[in-house]
């Protein structure tokens, strides 16, 4: 099969462009168990919605309950996609549920499973029908099953199936955060699109919270700069070490449409000497051409100068060495009265820094030892009698693969816990040394949670574990504890162990009873279609509700909410709400048909 072309990928980074390679060869065919096994990964997982999309529209692939339950429950799953794959579960959940019923509510139930079947869209109900069918005891050979699509060719329309699709209909959130809330998100958030979009923000103060992000991506930044008009984000960016050697970010940084004009010549300058100094030609007119060069370099472009020659030219340093004393000496007579001493940007020797990373005392100074562009200044600085965990946790986020393995493999720092869990963030650290890691911080769910929330891991195994070992620390728990791991996340351990949790009746109807509980689990509990009808109702109850219209919102949504319940909310609607809601395509027909 030859290799899938399609725009978008140039938009997505390099891990999800290799799962959606293995999506494109994957889907021509019958799945193996083991290929459902990925396809149930990387939808429980992925956090892009175009190849979450692609996933959605693959018919052969939803006819497997778990694949279509990991999709459902994944967050950034396109919303109205994700709606009508929760309405699919909650059907199934609602018949699971009817053979329990008293006999008094089964009509009740058997009407709203067969409304539920009816809003479905068109594509949704054979596979629903097929679900049924693998999911029914005794199988009535007269019954008329809907025939799936036939499986689908190689040359496919990839940027039609991974298109994103309308949201006009959906009730959507009108309410905008005030700065400091916004600063806040930005500086904590691990979703990519809530990222980007502080990035653009026009407050200064919420696009650094967003850049002091530890999940702020390459592949990102590089998505947010072409369409950036922002002068200030430029400089934000430019300034900071962390993108600063990074060739990519300064190549987007030159070329962006509304990049300053000083920052673009003095990049473009240094990317040309580069070039010149790359070719190894020294005729006297190419002499002439990078002296000139040289004389025009801006002092904040010699780090990264030096920075190349060391890697790919270094008899080149004493060269730049001399053209950096010369602006210095320049400089220096040019500003009356400042002495050399108080003169910026002093040229520090390899020597020089090879001894402020073993004797440094201050915490400054042994973090730029730490972030030396040369290694073997970071492994000496390791054994500095003075480095403390705070500073190796401030610059772990921004290690390269050489010294991220090399930290793992450091005895006595891989015994402090803080340091092995902030290793597991980082996106260079192998998948072997980081399943060793997850072993070894076996234990409390926040750790969890945490490697699950961070979009960033590349390694669907490393998740795989740790929502193994959430699971396992889960089931040992009693319900106290249950309800105390479920608040203090803020009810995000029902995404990720959705059976767990949602099938234990007992847990969530103490949490429920709670009348100071956290409305953001009461939402999660509204909206989720696998949550038992008692415990909607439940909720329908709750004294917060009054004080929260998304929560009333997302039971009059829920198909499974009680019929009674859904009547007495809708009532406590005004006119403009009922009819917003009316314009969302998944609310139920019955409310529908009382408005």
């Amino acid at each position: 099969m030859a290799e899938p072309e399609a725009p978008f990928l140039l938009t997505l980074p390099d891990s999800d462009r290799l799962h959606f390679r293995n999506l494109a060869l994957i889907r021509p065919q019958v799945p193996t168990e083991r290929q459902l096994e990925l396809i149930e990964n990387l939808a429980r997982n992925l956090s892009s919605p175009r190849l979450l999309t692609l996933i959605s529209r693959t018919p052969h692939w939803l006819v497997h309950a778990p694949v279509l339950h990991a999709l459902a429950g994944n967050e950034s799953t396109p919303e109205s996609i994700r709606r009508d794959l929760e309405m699919a579960v909650s059907l199934f959940d609602l018949m699971r549920e009817m053979e329990r019923a008293p006999d008094h509510e089964k009509d009740e139930r058997a009407d709203a499973v067969k409304a539920i079947y009816q809003d479905l869209p068109g594509e949704l109900k054979p596979i629903v029908k097929q679900l049924a069918k693998q999911l029914a005891r005794p199988v009535n050979s007269t019954g008329s099953t809907m025939e799936m699509p036939p499986l689908p060719t190689e040359n496919a329309d990839w940027e039609a199936l991974t298109a994103l699709p309308s949201t006009r209909g959906s009730v959507g959130e009108t309410y905008r955060a005030s700065k400091k809330d916004r600063a806040a998100t930005a500086e904590a958030t691990l979703v990519q699109e809530d990222l980007q979009q502080a990035l653009m923000d026009e407050e200064a103060e919420v696009r650094a919270a967003a850049l002091r992000n530890p999940a702020l991506s390459e592949e990102l930044l590089l998505t947010c700069i072409p369409g950036c008009a922002t002068v200030d984000l430029f400089e934000d960016i430019y300034v900071e070490a962390r993108w600063y050697f990074k060739e990519s970010i300064r190549e987007a940084l030159a070329g962006a449409p509304y990049c300053p004009e000083a920052m673009g010549k003095k990049i473009s300058g240094t990317r040309h000497l580069v070039q010149l100094l790359e070719r190894g030609e020294r005729t006297r007119r190419q002499l002439h051409r990078i002296v000139s060069l040289f004389t025009q370099l801006e002092e904040s472009e010699y780090q990264y100068l030096t920075f190349w020659a060391k890697r790919q030219a270094p008899s080149m340093l004493r060269v730049i060495k001399i053209f950096f004393d010369r602006l210095q000496r320049r400089r220096t007579n040019q500003a009356s009265g400042l002495s050399p001493a108080q003169s910026e940007g002093r040229w520090v020797s390899l020597e020089e820094r090879f001894f402020m990373a073993n004797q440094a005392t201050q915490p400054d100074q042994i973090i730029a030892a730490l972030r030396d562009p040369d290694p073997q200044v970071f492994k000496v600085a390791l054994e500095n009698p003075g480095l403390t965990p705070r500073e190796l946790l401030a610059v772990i986020p921004h290690l390269d693969a050489i010294r991220v393995e090399r930290l793992a493999a450091n005895r006595m720092w891989n015994a402090y816990p803080s340091i092995r869990e902030a290793l597991l963030h980082n996106v260079h650290l192998s998948e072997e040394t980081a399943l060793d890691l997850v072993r070894s911080l076996a234990g409390p769910p926040r750790v969890m949670l945490e490697l699950l929330r961070d979009q960033r891991i590349p390694h669907l195994s490393v998740k795989k574990l740790a929502q193994d070992l959430l699971r396992q620390a889960y089931e040992e728990m009693s319900i106290p504890q249950r309800i105390v791991a479920l608040r203090a996340s803020g009810g995000e351990l029902m995404r990720h162990l959705p059976l767990e949790t949602l099938k234990d009746e007992d847990t969530l109807r103490m949490l429920v009873a709670d009348r100071q509980l956290d409305p953001t689990i009461l939402l999660r509990l509204a909206r989720n279609k696998q949550t038992p009808r008692n415990i909607l109702e439940l909720i329908a109850s709750h004294p917060a509700l009054m004080a929260h219209p998304a929560v009333m919102t997302e039971l009059l949504l829920n198909p499974k909410t009680p019929r009674e319940a859904s009547t007495r909310i809708w009532g406590l609607l005004s006119e403009s709400e009922q009819k917003q809601l009316q314009r969302s395509p998944h609310l139920p027909t019955s409310l529908r048909a009382m408005g």
